[in-house]
């Protein structure tokens, strides 16, 4: 274990949107530094009827790599498949499937380790997800400094209560979507929590990228705390 210091915003205003600023940051975390951790992103939508077991899939291969392997949950605005009962999307989300290519036809589930393609293709079938992340588990090279990386947080709400469309066709308005992205900020911005946001089930995951092409080098959780004004 190597001491890494990462600032994490503590501080919560009570009024409006939640905001955690820049100059509240403090508390110095312990990161691995020498084992690779790798992101699974999985692009799902309400319509989607086979996303439900992709995100059973996503959570059997994260227990297999624990602590190795996040998985975040993309409701991108740009698919038809994320309309539905609830709206679970985010500019953040949209921002980086449209960047990948993704469109409006780009069928769903479909999935992503660490924003790089995979057999030249920036999306996987779900067939192809245990082989994905099996080839990417056998990258443990070494993290370069950090100061030489570009830093981002991605804010993760877990565990959100919802309505989805399941396998037969029906809907389930009970369903728990899980490692939901809420946001995306670089070191120097504000994060804004969205409102509605439930704070206990809220957790930051830090990402370092290659600064030359945004692809995650590493990646590490750290739980989300809130503090009330007094």
């Amino acid at each position: 274990m190597v001491k890494r210091l990462l600032y994490i915003w503590l501080l919560v205003l009570c009024c409006g949107c939640d905001v955690i600023r820049e100059n509240d940051r403090f508390l110095p975390i312990d990161t691995p530094a020498d084992e690779r951790a790798h992101v699974l992103l999985d692009f799902t939508g309400f319509l989607c009827v086979n996303c439900p077991t992709a995100a059973e899939r996503a959570h059997d291969l994260q227990q297999l790599y624990p602590g190795r392997l996040y998985v975040v949950s993309l409701h991108p605005a740009s698919n038809p498949f994320t309309q539905g009962l609830y709206d679970y999307t985010c500019p953040a989300a949209d921002s980086i499937y449209r960047r990948m290519g993704g469109t409006a036809s780009t069928p769903f589930p479909a999935g992503n380790v660490d924003m790089t393609p995979y057999e030249g293709e920036w999306f996987a079938d779900l067939s192809e997800w245990p082989t994905m992340v099996y080839r990417a588990m056998q990258d443990t090279a070494a993290v370069p400094p950090v100061d030489r990386l570009r830093t981002t947080y991605w804010l993760i709400e877990d565990s959100v209560l919802g309505a989805q469309r399941m396998p037969d066709g029906s809907v389930n308005t009970s369903y728990y979507h899980r490692h939901l992205l809420r946001g995306a900020w670089d070191s120097t911005d504000d994060i804004v929590v969205p409102e509605g946001c439930n704070t206990d089930r809220l957790y930051l995951l830090t990402l370092y990228l290659d600064p030359k092409d945004n692809k995650i080098l590493h990646a590490y959780e750290t739980t989300f705390r809130s503090l009330s004004h007094p």
